[in-house]
C-alpha cells in the first residue's frame, strides 16, 4: 500500500462515502486492487487522514497481545483488528497470531534487525597501553594469547608472501 499517496487514497474514500461508487467500480477506476479500498475507508472512518498515512512503528508485546485479546474476543477478522488499531496491514496481526500459537508470549518480543556488532578491539587496545606492571594476572594472560595470536599471524603472513615470490620466481617466461 506504500506505493498509494494519501491524496489519492483520499479521493477514493470520498468517493465512496458519497456514494459514487462501490470497491468494485472505484477499484476499476482507479486501477487499484479491490482490497485495499474497504482497509483505507475503515482507516479513514476510524482514525481520520491520519490513519491513510504511512507510519513505521515498532509495536510493543503487550500492544501485540492486547490487539490478539481483542480480536479473539470480539471475534473480528485480521482486517476489521488492522483497521480499529490502525495498523497498516492486516497480514501483520496474522503473523502475530501464529507465533503466538507457536511460542507463547515470548514470541510476541522483538528480534534483533541485522547482524550484530564486531567485537571491539578497544579491550586489547587498553590492554597493550596499560603497563605491565599494573596488569593483573588475568589481564596478563589476556595479553599475552593477542600476543601469541599476532605472532602466529604474521608468521602466516610471511609465509604467504614467500610462497608468492617462489611462484613468480618459478614461472616460465
Amino acid at each position: 500500500m506504500a506505493k498509494y499517496s494519501v491524496k489519492f487514497k483520499l479521493q477514493i474514500v470520498r468517493e465512496y462515502i458519497k456514494g459514487t461508487g462501490g470497491y468494485n467500480a472505484l477499484a476499476q477506476k482507479y486501477e487499484v486492487s479491490r482490497k485495499y479500498i474497504p482497509t483505507w475507508v475503515g482507516l479513514y472512518q476510524n482514525h481520520g487522514i491520519q490513519g491513510l498515512r504511512r507510519v513505521r512503528v515498532q509495536y510493543s508485546t503487550t500492544f501485540k497481545l492486547q490487539v490478539l485479546k481483542r480480536m479473539l474476543q470480539k471475534s473480528w477478522s485480521t482486517q476489521e483488528t488492522a483497521t480499529h488499531f490502525n495498523i497498516p496491514s492486516p497480514s501483520t496481526i496474522g503473523v502475530w497470531l501464529r507465533l503466538y500459537n507457536r511460542g507463547g508470549l515470548t514470541a510476541l518480543k522483538p528480534k534483533p534487525k541485522g547482524r550484530p556488532p564486531m567485537s571491539k578491539r578497544t579491550d586489547y587496545q587498553a590492554l597493550l597501553n596499560k603497563p605491565i606492571a599494573e596488569l593483573s594476572h588475568e589481564e596478563l594472560l589476556k595479553r599475552l594469547e593477542y600476543a601469541e595470536a599476532e605472532n602466529a599471524y604474521l608468521k602466516k603472513l610471511e609465509a604467504l608472501a614467500q610462497q608468492k615470490s617462489l611462484a613468480n620466481k618459478n614461472k616460465p617466461k
